[in-house]
């Protein structure tokens, strides 16, 4: 699920620094074809791996800009929050968490009615389990913007982690009642439901599927999570129907994350933990699937101790 942070880009245009979309990059114009004949043919297909794509040149002549701006230009105050924001949104895009952390901080302080960077502190929170300090993060974002486009989302997400499961399961049914058809508004509204009532959660995916169009690529997720189909036809369909390597890296994301979640309520765990590995081997952090891939290796290696400490006394 492609889930990337609004930007506010009136200061930023006024200024004159236009990013250059990322599509540009060499990498995401690679055609896939010969990797996508060459996965078909293995035998194991939901083991394929192929290569990441590298830290996106545009993104990082961007950063470069807007450190420009903020070293030599003269900003605002409003246009400085903006563009500390904005440059802390592709720090995250990147992969520099602590980077993008310093940069909202900055333009919290400047503008603290900035929705967009409570949201992001929220998530970052979230990230590290630090719940509380999310939950406030993300009742300062609905406070300032009741119809923000994800917050619901990702509180229902911290207090999915945190093990308040009837809390996420409210917060995640908002979010998917805004858009029954978005198959990822459906496979995260069943998790949280799963935990409440896993036969219950079973059958209300088999029917909320139904709303979801056919040839989606989502909708297979959907179908392997309802257990309609299997891993290896999963990642067949994932390498199916794709323009470019950046393409493939978004599905592979998002197909090794959900393969782990089916996993792990398998009780494979050893298998799920390599699909977790395998999604953040993507390099997509910007995806909430690789986000919270390392969220989920946290959890299951954490249950192990706690079994193992369990089985010594």
């Amino acid at each position: 699920m492609s889930i990337r942070w609004s930007v506010l880009v009136f200061p930023l245009v006024l200024l004159g620094c236009e990013a250059t979309p990322q599509r540009g990059d060499m990498a995401d114009r690679t055609p896939v074809s010969a990797e996508r004949t060459a996965a078909a043919d293995r035998s194991n297909t939901e083991l394929a791996l192929i290569e990441p794509l590298p830290p996106s040149q545009a993104r990082q002549a961007e950063v470069a800009q807007l450190t420009e701006l903020l070293q030599n230009g003269e900003l605002s105050r409003d246009q400085r929050a903006v563009v500390h924001y904005r440059r802390g949104v592709l720090y995250d895009a990147l992969g520099l968490p602590t980077l993008a952390l310093v940069d909202m901080n900055q333009a919290l302080e400047i503008q603290p009615a900035l929705a967009d960077g409570w949201h992001y502190m929220g998530v970052y929170y979230t990230q590290h389990g630090f719940y509380s300090s999310a939950y406030e993060s993300f009742d300062s974002t609905i406070e300032l913007a009741p119809d923000h486009d994800y917050v619901y989302l990702n509180r229902g997400i911290a207090s999915y982690y945190d093990g308040q499961y009837e809390f996420a399961l409210n917060d995640l049914a908002d979010f998917y009642f805004q858009d029954p058809s978005d198959p990822f508004r459906v496979a995260w509204y069943y998790f949280a439901a799963y935990e409440v009532d896993a036969e219950r959660a079973a059958r209300q995916l088999r029917e909320q599927m139904r709303a979801v169009p056919e040839g989606q690529w989502g909708k297979a997720i959907l179908q392997l999570l309802a257990g309609e189909i299997v891993e290896q036809e999963l990642m067949e369909r994932a390498f199916a129907g794709i323009d470019s390597h950046a393409e493939l890296i978004d599905r592979l994301c998002e197909a090794y994350f959900y393969m782990g979640k089916r996993a792990v309520q398998q009780g494979r765990i050893e298998v799920a933990m390599n699909y977790f590995k395998l999604a953040l081997m993507t390099n997509k952090h910007d995806f909430l699937e690789h986000r919270f891939a390392r969220t989920e290796l946290y959890r299951l290696r954490e249950n192990d101790s706690d079994a193992e400490f369990s089985s010594a006394e």
